[in-house]
């Protein structure tokens, strides 16, 4: 009895500790914690640019109709986002003006404290390398290893609602997601600062897409399918933010579907299985029947 004691005590130790790295690290992100809301902004041009390049053009020199098919599959991989922000998923940015410009880095600076060409290299490492994965993965290691009730009495003794959350999701997804943790989460937001990063200036074409084209083997070794991707990347929101996932995890579950379903989604037109080797690959995603797929 007295080891077991000495067992649990040493377990909720190890916590406690864990939960304080996990505070720094959301202190260390708290300039994310608006982003995807914020971000929803900054695809808005001023009314002259609308006057002048009305379908949004791509500012890219492959426009959305003639871009490969690899290429725009690897763009599907962040396509959640992007949809959620009624934005095009078949080109890599939209056309340049120094009022979209100035308007894009300020939100990359407020949302991810991005100022430079360094700093954008910098938080594409961080995703690569740690992520929210590592937080998760840290923490689904201990949760484990406790039983139901000692799992239940551990959260009482969490005041935080945020951390409450992190708890809660990692209880339940750790061990079904195993090795693939939350990585969909993070490489797709590597794909995302890729597209946002070029539109500004801070990395060249050729650079955006030799990361995205990269980022999404990754992913396509990783996951089964788009909608294993999918539900992959809400999964990691939701550990992400409790507090965005309240106000607007329903629009993220609703672009999910529409991914799944839509004639002209990145995820309908394209298998998941296509060669991204290949420059002239081209291979249509089988049809799949309507499915209703909630994570939360």
């Amino acid at each position: 009895m007295i080891h077991r004691q000495y067992h649990i005590g040493l377990v909720l130790a190890l916590l406690l500790s864990m939960m304080l790295y996990t505070v720094g690290w959301n202190t260390k992100s708290v300039r994310e914690e608006n982003q995807e809301i914020i971000l929803q902004q900054l695809s808005v041009e001023s009314k002259e640019d609308k006057e002048k390049h009305p379908e949004g053009e791509s500012s890219s020199q492959e426009k959305g109709s003639q871009l490969p098919s690899r290429k725009a599959w690897a763009l599907g991989c962040a396509a959640l986002l992007f949809e959620v922000n009624h934005e095009r998923h078949d080109i890599m940015g939209n056309i340049p003006s120094d009022w979209g410009i100035k308007e894009w880095k300020h939100r990359l600076s407020e949302s991810w404290g991005i100022e430079s060409r360094e700093d954008l290299l910098s938080s594409i490492k961080i995703l690569e390398e740690h992520g929210h994965r590592e937080s998760f993965n840290r923490m689904g290691l201990l949760v484990s290893s406790l039983s139901q009730g000692e799992y239940e009495k551990f959260v009482q003794r969490i005041t935080s609602e945020e951390n409450q959350n992190e708890l809660r999701i990692v209880r339940q997804y750790y061990q079904e997601l195993g090795d693939k943790s939350i990585l969909g989460w993070d490489y797709s937001r590597i794909i995302c600062l890729c597209r946002w990063g070029y539109h500004v200036g801070y990395i060249t074409e050729d650079e955006a897409w030799e990361k995205i084209l990269s980022t999404a083997r990754i992913l396509q070794n990783t996951f089964d399918s788009w909608e294993d991707l999918g539900r992959n990347y809400l999964i990691g929101r939701q550990f992400w933010s409790y507090e965005n996932t309240k106000d607007d995890g329903y629009k993220f579950e609703d672009a999910y579907q529409r991914l799944l379903d839509m004639p002209t989604s990145p995820w309908k037109r394209y298998s998941w299985v296509m060669n991204l080797d290949d420059p002239n690959a081209l291979k249509e995603a089988p049809k799949k029947k309507k499915r209703d797929v909630h994570t939360f």
